[in-house]
C-alpha cells in the first residue's frame, strides 16, 4: 500500500510539474502563429489569397482553410482544449493508471506545440488549398496529388482527403449502414462546394491515401477521447465487416507514401531520439512523441 501510495504521489508531482510546461508550450506556438514565423502557417495565408483569386466561388471554404494558419484554426484550437481538459483532470483523476495517461497526454501536447512538428501538421489543410489550385500551387511536403494516389493505389474521395478522419475537422458517424464521415461546422463546406462521393469507414480505411496526421502525427494530435473513439468506430468496422465476410484493413496498418524526403528524415531523427532516450527519462511517463 505505501509503494502505492508514494507512486501514485510521485505521478501527481509529475502532472503538476508538467502542466504548466504544457500550457506555456501552447501559449508559445500561439504568439508565433501571431508573428507570422511557422513557415506553412504563412504560406496557407499566401495560397488561400491565391486560390481565392482564381476561384473567387469558393471564398467561403477558402476563408475556413485560411484560419488554420491563425490561433483560430481548428488544429491550435484543439491544443488549447487538451490544456483545458488536462488541467480538469489533474484535479479529478483518482486512480493512478488515470494519472499516468494524463502525463502521456501532457507530453504529447508538448510534441504538438513544437514548432517544427506544428508546422508539419499545417501540411494537411495547406495542401488542400494547393489541390483546389488545380495545379497552379504545389504541395508543400509532400507528393503531387496524382503521384500520391497512384503510390497508394487510394480511393478518391475529392479534395479535402488529407482531413477525412482527422478529429479537428469532422467525425465518424455510426448507423445501421457503417460509420461516415461528416465535416465539422463550416467545413461542411468541402461538402457542399466541392461536391464528391460519401466517405464510408471501412473503403476509406483499406483506401485512404497519405496525410501528415494519419502517417506521421496522429499520437500528437488525437486527444485520448478521439483515439477511444476512433478505436470504437475501427472494431464497429472490423466486426462488420467479419459478419458479412469480407476482409478489413485497418487505415493503420502501414504507412502511406507521400511524406517528402525532408520530413521522412525529420519524423526518423526524433524517432531515434526517442527509443534511444526512453530508458534513462521520465518526465513525461517516458514518452518523447511519434505517430
Amino acid at each position: 500500500m505505501l509503494v502505492l501510495v508514494a507512486a501514485c504521489s510521485g505521478t501527481q508531482q509529475r502532472i503538476e510539474k508538467n502542466l504548466p510546461v504544457a500550457e506555456s508550450a501552447v501559449s508559445r506556438l500561439g504568439e508565433q502563429l501571431d508573428l507570422g514565423r511557422i513557415r506553412n502557417a504563412a504560406l496557407i495565408k499566401s495560397y488561400a489569397s491565391t486560390v481565392a483569386e482564381r476561384k473567387p466561388d469558393l471564398r467561403q471554404l477558402i476563408s475556413v482553410l485560411a484560419k488554420e494558419g491563425t490561433r483560430d484554426g481548428n488544429l491550435y484550437q484543439g491544443l488549447v482544449t487538451r490544456v483545458d481538459d488536462a488541467k480538469r483532470q489533474a484535479r479529478t483523476s483518482t486512480s493512478n493508471q488515470e494519472r499516468e495517461v494524463l502525463l502521456i497526454e501532457l507530453g504529447r501536447i508538448v510534441q504538438a506545440a513544437d514548432f517544427a512538428e506544428f508546422n508539419r501538421a499545417l501540411s494537411d489543410p495547406l495542401n488542400v488549398l494547393a489541390d483546389l489550385s488545380d495545379g497552379y500551387l504545389a504541395r508543400v511536403d509532400a507528393l503531387s496529388a496524382s503521384a500520391s494516389a497512384r503510390a497508394n493505389n487510394a480511393e478518391n474521395v475529392g479534395v479535402g482527403s488529407q482531413l477525412v478522419g482527422n478529429p479537428h475537422y469532422g467525425h465518424w458517424q455510426t448507423g445501421s449502414g457503417g460509420s461516415f464521415w461528416v465535416w465539422y461546422g463550416q467545413f461542411a463546406l468541402m461538402r457542399d462546394l466541392m461536391g464528391g462521393p460519401r466517405v464510408g469507414y471501412g473503403s476509406w480505411a483499406g483506401g485512404r491515401d497519405y496525410s501528415y496526421y494519419h502517417d506521421w502525427g496522429r499520437d500528437n494530435y488525437t486527444s485520448p477521447s478521439a483515439r477511444r473513439e476512433q478505436t470504437r468506430v475501427e472494431n464497429t468496422a472490423r466486426q462488420k465487416f467479419s459478419r458479412e465476410g469480407r476482409t478489413f484493413q485497418s487505415a493503420y496498418a502501414s504507412k502511406r507514401t507521400g511524406a517528402s524526403r525532408t520530413i521522412t528524415r525529420q519524423k526518423s531523427v526524433r524517432t531515434t531520439s526517442t527509443a534511444s532516450s526512453r530508458g534513462s527519462s521520465r518526465g513525461f511517463g517516458g514518452y518523447r512523441g511519434g505517430k
